[in-house]
């Protein structure tokens, strides 16, 4: 062992102690063989056993075995294993440093004087310009090796045949010869595994490739392989003779037996081989043979490789290997006619192509992206690309333009990458069929994932809505309407289903009318109702009644029509008036007409009209609904009536109804009792109750009786059951709340230090990781930990995230939280750190991505309305957003007019005399002639 190997040693061993020495204060087992299971995980992938460990690191240094540079890679996977135990940061260049030094010296036959470098050195496959591939995720979230996984087919098998020869001391050259992108590159860096450590390889790029060439050629000693990747770069140079001179050396080289043995790999498209490998014409004397030392070189050194995987046992082992490999998957699910590694490394080429696409390219590449978030095509009018593009463009940009514009952009955009389609693609007919009026063209799979995602919280613009509508089958634009009510975009959404129902959709009239009724604008709703009965469309009277009853003033008019439904014996209306009475506050009526339903078995549960009563702030009301719950055996509706009861003031008649009725087993209501004891200044009594609570099972009593504890000043008991609140209840809140108790009593005045309550609380980092989403997650799950967040809980939790900067993770929360509770913590505190814009501009990027994680819109107008902001609530309430993100400004929505309204309008104000009965069909629907008579009936009734 040499002084520099003993280094490598020494600091390998020290390394090894320290990770050691971490793992067994963290009571992490440690071995080698624990080593060895680790770094055949993610992220190293790497098979180093321990006993091949053992041997660079046995006790006895002198019997150490230095490792070669061609195992770099399984120590740096070491050291960075190591290190990671150890709480450190590597230095790779430090430790790849060290390895080289280590390293014995080099025999004569191939000193370091020869050109290039230790094949082991070279560890980066895109130094030597093998192509990258697709990106893609693991499903177990791990890290994927650089490059998918190899599969060896018959030209590998005669590729390694070829390096083994050189190995055992043959001079050899082979071209390999394939297209782009099928993969010779990747072939021949397979290959380099199978040379020795005391291999050299040298890549020649500098000044220029075949003037490197040249210049160190005759300085190539042994066991050297000379790295042609793109050998036409270095052997077709039609300006000079360099590339005959680099030829003429090279087979020098092969045929010096002093300086062999040597490999030379190259690589070469077919067009380029065919060029350099042509004979010349025998009876054209007069032309010069440009290539004949090329040609002599390469003549019956080719490999071919194939452009798809055709054998099936390839196809096989593709598809074993996809198992393993998300983006060996993807390419197998989605590469055309087997063309695998052109799909796999044309992906990132495609990405530089667009990223690096003139203005006016890159806009109909956006367009088309867009358009695909969108669900149209997959294929796409050219007239709609173009018709797009300038809202993808800035105002000057669109003022450079040349005249030619589009034809030159859509050049650019269908131009193949690595021998792969383009960003877009033409699409045609085959078999003799009609091509389409306008040229047709499709994005790229891969082109398309990588856009959605990137643009995932883009809105497209204006003009794409119109032109999809315009340039679209019609087939689309009840799908593109859907979508634009999505997001928020109501005119958009109004205007297209507009165009569907004026063609006779009646569909699409359903459509404008619910669109109208969220929006609340019900009298253009009911006109268009109106519209598509005159239309001959068949009109519920049921939805004309629920159109009403959302109508101001207009709720006796929708009370009437429902009993008239209930009368003829449409039972399906009973449910609809006995809500409607409800929320008129006609309790009784209610009740009554609710036992109507049960007989017919439609009745509302009072469950439902007692909650709505209660957030409404109708006590009395919800108090007779809790009670109507008791009536049907409901247990719950216990809880419900004493909140009422304490609600209304009336805590003494709540607490003895609790404690009259309270089960034993109902654990939640003997904790409720001791809430409700403690609230009534009784603590004493409430810690008797929540202790009865604990001991029964409840998980979230046990804090409870540290809190009354503690607030009784008895805080050696109070820690006693935070304690039994982590580790029996496995509560993940309870010992930072002990820690806050005792930075509360570490003044000597025994009052809380200022910002120790509320503002400076803060939860561990990874107590918030648990409880709530980042600004980039995707969804949030409150009870994630199994344990339920009470109210101080979340509040605080918000608190700390806007605090750490984190205001993304409780936007999250808008369209989501479920509670009067948790929605009021989530607006106040917005509102107190003036968020709100921020917050706005947050749902409406979620909106305008088409997120169906929560109520975007809703969440929006909430915040708006909590803002005091009236006028801008109640403008995004009637006219959505634009698509820019700001709020639409007024829009009418009138139906058109029609032959019947017009006469309608021109005897309107006569007296109605007649009163014609509802039609006796029943429970269906009913035409518009029957739905005129029921309106004179109701309007007589009605005194209208």
């Amino acid at each position: 062992m040499n002084e520099q190997a003993r280094i490598l040693y020494d600091q390998l061993r020290a390394l090894e102690k320290r990770a050691e020495a971490a793992c067994r204060t963290t009571g992490r087992p440690y071995s080698r063989r624990e080593t060895e299971q680790a770094l055949r995980a993610a992220p190293y992938h790497v098979k180093l056993s321990g006993q091949r460990i053992s041997d660079w690191l046995p006790d006895d240094p002198d019997a150490a075995q230095t490792p070669s540079t061609a195992s770099g890679e399984k120590v740096w996977a070491l050291v960075r294993l190591w290190s990671q135990w150890a709480g450190e940061e590597p230095r790779e260049r430090y430790w790849r440093t060290l390895l080289d030094r280590a390293q014995p010296a080099q025999s004569p036959r191939a000193t370091h004087s020869s050109p290039g470098r230790p094949v082991g050195i070279f560890t980066d496959p895109f130094a030597l310009e093998v192509h990258k591939a697709i990106d893609a995720e693991s499903a177990r979230g791990e890290a994927l090796p650089v490059l998918p996984a190899y599969i060896t087919r018959a030209h590998d098998a005669r590729l390694h045949a070829i390096v083994r020869e050189a190995v055992d001391g043959l001079s050899r050259v082979v071209m390999l010869v394939g297209g782009s992108s099928t993969g010779k590159t990747r072939a021949c860096w397979e290959a380099l595994k199978l040379l020795p450590d005391d291999w050299r390889l040298w890549h020649p790029i500098d000044p220029s490739r075949p003037e490197a060439a040249l210049a160190d050629m005759r300085a190539i000693g042994p066991r050297t392989i000379v790295w042609l990747n793109e050998a036409q770069h270095y052997l077709l140079t039609l300006s000079s003779d360099i590339g005959e001179r680099v030829a003429a050396g090279l087979r020098e080289l092969l045929r010096d037996p002093s300086r062999g043995p040597v490999l030379v790999l190259g690589t070469i498209w077919p067009e380029y081989w065919a060029v350099l490998t042509a004979s010349p014409d025998p009876g054209d004397q007069t032309r010069e043979d440009l290539h004949a030392q090329a040609r002599t070189l390469m003549a019956g050194h080719q490999l071919s490789v194939p452009s798809a995987f055709t054998v099936q046992n390839d196809i096989d082992a593709l598809r074993a290997a996809a198992a393993a490999d998300p983006r060996l998957a993807y390419a197998v699910e989605r590469a055309e006619e087997g063309q695998i590694t052109q799909y796999l490394a044309g992906g990132p080429a495609l990405l530089e192509h667009y990223h690096t696409a003139p203005d006016a390219a890159r806009a109909l590449i956006d367009v088309a992206v867009d358009a695909r978030r969108l669900g149209l095509g997959p294929s796409l009018p050219a007239v709609l690309l173009e018709a797009a593009a300038g809202g993808y463009l800035t105002d000057s940009q669109w003022d450079l333009l040349p005249d030619h514009w589009f034809e030159e952009a859509l050049a650019y955009a269908v131009r193949p990458v690595r021998g792969a389609r383009g960003a877009l693609t033409r699409v045609r007919s085959r078999h003799g069929g009609t091509s389409p009026v306008s040229p047709r063209f499709r994005l790229a799979d891969y082109l398309e994932q990588h856009g959605s995602r990137e643009r995932a919280m883009v809105s497209p613009p204006a003009v794409l809505w119109s032109a999809s509508s315009e340039h679209m089958p019609v087939s689309d634009r009840a799908d593109l309407a859907e979508k634009a009510a999505q997001r928020g975009l109501r005119r958009i959404s109004y205007d297209l289903y507009r165009s569907l129902a004026i063609d006779g959709d009646t569909d699409a009239m359903d459509a404008v009318v619910d669109l109208l009724s969220a929006m609340g604008r019900c009298e253009e709703a009911l006109a268009w109702r109106c519209y598509a009965a005159e239309a001959g469309h068949v009109v519920d009277v049921l939805a004309i009644a629920d159109s009403l009853s959302g109508f101001r003033g207009c709720t006796e008019e929708a009370l009437f029509w429902y009993r008239l439904l209930a009368s003829e014996g449409k039972t399906d209306a009973l449910p609809s008036l006995v809500r409607l009475l409800a929320d008129m506050g006609r309790t009784d009526e209610a009740v009554a007409w609710n036992r109507e339903a049960a007989k017919a078995g439609v009745a509302v549960t009072p469950r439902e009209l007692a909650e709505q009563a209660a957030v409404e702030g109708r006590s009395e009301d919800a108090l007779t609904w809790y009670r109507c719950m008791t009536e049907h055996g409901d247990g719950t509706a216990l809880r419900g009536i004493v909140a009422m009861l304490v609600r209304l003031g009336r805590d003494e008649e709540a607490l003895a109804l609790l404690q009259e009725r309270v089960r034993p087993d109902d654990l939640t209501a003997v904790a409720e009792t001791g809430w409700l004891l403690a609230e009534l200044g009784r603590p004493e009594e409430a810690l008797v109750w929540f202790q009865r609570s604990a001991e029964g099972g409840d998980r979230f009593a046990y804090r409870a009786v540290a809190r009354m504890s503690a607030k009784m000043g008895r805080t050696d008991e109070a820690h006693l059951w935070y304690r039994r609140a982590a580790d029996e209840a496995g509560d993940p809140f309870a010992l930072e709340e002990a820690r806050q108790l005792d930075r509360l009593y570490q003044d000597d005045t025994g009052k809380a230090p200022a910002g120790s309550t509320q503002t400076g609380y803060s939860f561990m980092v990874s107590d918030v990781s648990l409880l709530l989403a980042t600004e980039h997650s995707a969804s949030v799950h409150l009870d994630r930990t199994g344990f339920w967040l009470d109210h101080d809980d979340f509040a605080r939790t918000l608190r700390s995230l806007v605090l750490e900067g984190r205001g993304g993770g409780v936007f999250s929360l808008l369209g989501r939280a479920t509670g009067e509770w948790s929605v009021e913590q989530i607006m106040s505190l917005i509102r107190e750190h003036r968020l709100v814009d921020q917050a706005l501009r947050w749902c409406w990027s979620r909106g305008a991505a088409g997120s169906s994680e929560g109520d975007w819109w809703g969440s929006a107008y909430r915040l708006l309305s909590a803002d005091g902001r009236q006028d801008e609530a109640e403008r995004l309430q009637r006219y959505g957003w634009n698509p820019d993100g700001s709020i639409a400004y007024g829009w009418e929505a009138p139906p058109p007019e029609s032959v019947f309204r017009r006469k309608a309008s021109a005897t309107h104000g006569a007296n109605v005399t007649a009163t014609v009965p509802a039609p006796r069909e029943g429970c269906g629907p009913v035409p518009w002639s029957s739905l005129r008579r029921l309106a004179k009936y109701v309007k007589n009734s009605l005194g209208v």
